[in-house]
């Protein structure tokens, strides 16, 4: 199985980049919730049958228009059904868990599935709520909200415990009696950083740990300067660590333009409703509400149309941000949809991905022999 990967610039100006998926577990509220989490194993089948590197699942909480509440649930149950793909978190949200159980459990997730398992690390509310529903969900989940300004001493608590080549920060350094992680596994999983802005970039710079650029979050949570920043004030780490960095980006792909056009305007739509509380019975005139949704689009720089355009857009992101891997996020409110997504942007044949070949021919991803595609020479170790 080749990954499906585009590169930006002339040819063998640079390596090409990965492509990997990030699922949110959407739903237009229509379907019954038990349908709506059994489609994410569904969209992860297809991930891994079109060849995507990866296949990550966000935490999000208290949303009935996002599904995935458990992620490390989610990842044991993709992780067994699925066979080569890489399983993580995209990401989990530290401050919501103490940082020795997130290390157990991804250590029982790299014992029972051995190299493939990623630990992406946050540090939102994970709740786009209002203010007074965040302060619930803070109660709910015991949550310090002040406990985001200690994001750095959670990683560092997270990877002294995972990794023995790293030492355990204090008051849990104690050689006698030592605090072990049970169980050890050979290959702890990696850890990724995720973040928007310049803060979150430094943290991961400051640690030798991959990047994780939220592309897909917003113009207005979104810092472009912060994957500059991580690249400038990487520290190479015990591993011999090299920066490298990844960009998630909202996508919809459809037919053709004008198809994808009226896709994302339903979805920006919903998403809409949802911000403000209203019902579609409530919904503005219709000029409003498009102009709304369109607005929306344009804030959370959603790359839509059909696939040579949506080609053209991850290109674009590629060469501004000069990134080693891109994570889409289908941007659409059923599974179908974001399965449809997914096989457009890397279908299948007999020896690789449709969509490969297809941007071989357009000059948008390079072989040397016209059969193996090649992989980032800088990256994370795996």
């Amino acid at each position: 199985m080749i990954t499906p990967q585009i590169p930006v610039g002339a040819a063998g100006a640079r390596p090409s980049v990965l492509l990997s998926v990030l699922e949110l577990g959407a739903t237009d509220r229509k379907q019954p919730a038990e349908e709506v989490v059994q489609q994410v194993v569904d969209i992860a089948q297809v991930s891994e049958e079109c060849g995507f590197h990866r296949f990550w699942l966000a935490e999000h909480h208290a949303s009935p228009d996002v599904l995935s509440s458990a992620p490390v649930v989610l990842i044991a149950h993709v992780a067994a059904r699925t066979r080569h793909i890489r399983v993580g978190s995209g990401g989990v949200m530290l401050p919501n868990h103490a940082p020795y159980v997130v290390a157990e459990q991804f250590a029982t997730l790299g014992a029972l599935h051995p190299g493939r398992i990623d630990l992406g690390v946050g540090r939102s509310p994970s709740s786009a709520g209002t203010a007074d529903h965040r302060r619930l969900l803070d109660a709910a989940l015991r949550r310090d909200p002040r406990v985001t300004i200690e994001f750095p001493a959670l990683i560092d608590e997270l990877v002294g415990f995972m990794d023995p080549a790293v030492r355990a920060p204090e008051p849990f350094r104690s050689e006698s009696p030592a605090l072990l992680l049970s169980p050890r596994v050979d290959a702890p999983a990696e850890v990724y950083v995720l973040g928007a802005g310049e803060s979150a970039a430094r943290t991961a710079a400051e640690r030798s740990l991959p990047f994780v650029y939220g592309h897909h979050l917003g113009r207005s949570k979104c810092r472009p300067a912060a994957v500059e920043r991580y690249r400038a004030t990487f520290v190479s780490g015990p591993h011999d660590a090299r920066p490298y960095v990844m960009a998630s980006l909202n996508v919809l792909c459809a037919a053709n333009d004008d198809e994808a056009e009226r896709l994302a305007l339903h979805a920006a739509s919903h998403a809409v409703r949802h911000r403000t509380g209203t019902t579609p019975d409530e919904s503005p005139a219709p000029v409003r509400e498009e102009f709304l949704a369109r607005r929306f689009l344009e804030d959370q720089q959603v790359v839509h149309g059909g696939r040579v355009k949506v080609i053209e857009g991850i290109e674009r992101i590629v060469g501004v941000l000069d990134v080693d891997e891109i994570v889409l996020v289908p941007f659409d409110l059923t599974g179908t949809g974001r399965i449809r997504t997914l096989r457009m942007l890397a279908g299948r044949q007999a020896h690789a991905p449709a969509a490969v070949a297809a941007l071989r021919s357009t000059g948008a991803i390079r072989a040397e022999d016209g059969s193996r595609v090649h992989t980032p020479e800088r990256g994370p170790r795996r």
